[in-house]
């Protein structure tokens, strides 16, 4: 389906979601409307996620007076949907999930960075050794909006190809089941983070690009949610975001902690762990901080370039910079 149609579809399903919420929000106080509690939403199982799987390791939020209460989804379309109905208090995903929610007359904000990674790999089957030779293929990305569908048809354009003639882009889930998709056939080139990049190396596919090879930062993760919860409830953003930010440090300076939970949590080896870490624990930034604004003009040109975005929104529309670093 051309894109352009779908991302109507998604307008559509937003807005609708929107009149739906308006006729049952009376009285209703969101997913955690008491106490100390927050619901939080995850998008995938990622090792990219260690801080938020370390903090609840190690009893981070209890210390700091939280009960967080993670769900995880199956990508970011899922996540939105979750935020925009009161379902989930705060995300933590990638920055297309509140910018498409913005466009589509939602009004949403981030409010942390800090996960600043270029850490996607593509992989393709044996014959297809280069992006352009992936013309007329089934490309997987987690779900159609994504931050993964998003990098996919900049890597295709990049190619020379036409993201929205020259690929047909799948939705496929998370990284193990596209990975299994590709192995039934269904796949001929995927987006990948560590440690599927690895098990598609061992399984004899290709690497035929990697994100740092198109730029220096991306905003892997943002942290977002709907105004009224910083709004409504400051002590405990902030509670939320001094918990995050030191599970980051943490994460930086106990390494081998941060390696033990994702293992554990992705259920995978320490070894795997360990060298998906490696690939992006120098772009981990506890301040929170969003990416360099050459890094934020590329993302931009992707979205725009892929037709995931109709046009740039302006910072002030979606962006709430109490919790972020201060910038001359």
């Amino acid at each position: 389906m051309p894109w352009k149609p779908l991302r109507r579809r998604i307008r559509l399903a937003l807005s609708l979601l929107a009149l739906a919420l308006a006729a049952t929000a009376c009285g209703s106080g969101g997913a955690s409307s008491g106490g100390d509690t927050i619901t939080l939403g995850l998008p995938v199982q990622a090792t990219t996620l260690a801080p938020v799987y370390l903090a609840d390791d190690l009893n981070l939020w209890k210390q700091h007076g939280l009960t967080v209460k993670a769900v995880t989804f199956k990508g970011d379309a899922e996540l939105a949907k979750a935020v925009l109905s009161g379902d989930v208090d705060v995300a933590v995903g990638s920055l297309t999930g509140p910018l498409t929610a913005e466009e589509a007359g939602q009004d949403v904000k981030v409010i942390y960075g800090g996960f600043d990674m270029t850490a996607f790999s593509w992989y393709a089957v044996p014959e297809i050794h280069t992006v352009a030779q992936g013309k007329g293929k089934n490309w997987g990305v987690t779900t159609i909006g994504s931050s993964t569908d998003l990098l996919t048809r900049f890597a295709a354009a990049k190619a020379g190809l036409d993201p929205n003639k020259d690929i047909k882009v799948v939705q496929g889930g998370a990284s193990a089941a596209r990975l299994a998709a590709m192995k039934a056939g269904q796949l001929q080139a995927n987006i990948f983070t560590e440690p599927q990049t690895v098990y598609a190396q061992k399984a004899g596919y290709n690497k035929i690009l990697d994100l740092k090879d198109l730029v220096d930062s991306y905003p892997m993760h943002v942290t977002w949610s709907k105004p009224g919860f910083v709004d409504d409830n400051p002590d405990r953003a902030k509670k939320f975001v001094d918990t995050l930010a030191q599970a980051m440090k943490m994460t930086k300076d106990q390494p081998d902690d941060a390696v033990k939970s994702i293992a554990k949590n992705l259920k995978i080896s320490t070894a795997d762990a360990k060298a998906s870490m490696a690939e992006w624990i120098d772009q981990l930034y506890p301040d929170g901080r969003m990416p360099s604004a050459k890094a934020m003009d590329d993302f931009w040109q992707m979205g725009l370039q892929g037709k995931v975005f109709a046009k740039r929104l302006p910072d002030s529309q979606w962006l709430d910079t109490r919790f972020l670093p201060k910038t001359s």
